[in-house]
């Protein structure tokens, strides 16, 4: 693994860091592409992308005390870590919940009718697969559980014996980079505009999550499934549920 991707005059620069930084800056540039190809005014932009910032910030590391219990409070609490190159600010799913509610809370603050969220799906994909080979230069979560699939990836667990493993964080890139493509194929679909372009690019994240946590180093919870996967399954059920009220609503007005 390379936890220092390269250093500058003496000063290093952490992998971890620099791939989320990175992964930040080309999402935003794709938002922003994005947002202008649906003639989204900055003056709603800028307040629902800063605010959906902040509210993923701080959703990464508060999900933590839900996936981890009170035992990673010490850490979770620590919001000066947050700005560490060397470590992340937290779980992608609490990330992607605080960002939704927060958007969603400063959008409604400013007015905002009807809404401009679809421009956000590409943009977190295309985040999501930069990020993650920091996680893979940088060892995070031991990678993934024991393989012996010709990809696993050695990792040492005492000196002279080691193990191939999963490696999950390229997993994650791989999938995010395909959805990223496939959400880029769908954007302009009917069916996908307001709001529904967005949902699906959480509800697929949520099944490719839930199903390479069986593989992931993650803390079980109950029944043989991590707080992640309940996560997941929480935020599907959400999406369901939601779906099926409209459905419900539009056969209610067209019997009307």
């Amino acid at each position: 693994m390379r936890p220092v991707l390269f250093t500058i005059g003496g000063l290093p620069i952490y992998s971890h860091g620099f791939f989320l930084l990175l992964g930040l800056l080309l999402g935003g540039v794709w938002l922003a592409v994005e947002a202008r190809r649906r003639r989204w005014p900055k003056e709603e932009v800028i307040p629902i992308t800063l605010a959906a910032f902040v509210g993923g910030m701080v959703g990464a590391r508060l999900s933590m005390l839900v996936f981890y219990g009170l035992a990673a409070a010490p850490v979770t609490l620590d919001f000066f870590s947050l700005f560490d190159p060397r470590i992340g600010p937290g779980s992608i799913l609490g990330a992607v919940a605080g960002a939704y509610i927060a958007g969603y809370i400063a959008s409604r603050a400013i007015g905002k009718a009807g809404c401009a969220c679809d421009a956000f799906a590409p943009a977190m994909a295309l985040a999501a697969a930069v990020g993650r080979i920091g996680d893979y230069l940088t060892f995070e979560d031991g990678l993934g559980k024991v393989t012996n699939l010709p990809w696993g990836v050695a990792v040492e667990v005492q000196p002279g014996l080691s193990q191939l493993v999963h490696p999950t964080p390229l997993y994650d890139s791989a999938f995010n980079l395909l959805w990223f493509a496939a959400l880029l194929a769908l954007r302009d679909h009917p069916r996908m505009q307001n709001g529904n372009l967005l949902k699906l690019g959480l509800g697929g994240y949520a099944v490719f999550r839930f199903l390479v946590e069986f593989v992931r180093n993650n803390q079980v919870l109950a029944w043989g499934l991590t707080g992640q996967q309940f996560f997941c399954l929480a935020l599907l059920a959400a999406l369901a549920w939601y779906y099926a009220r409209r459905w419900q609503s539009a056969r209610q007005a067209v019997a009307a």
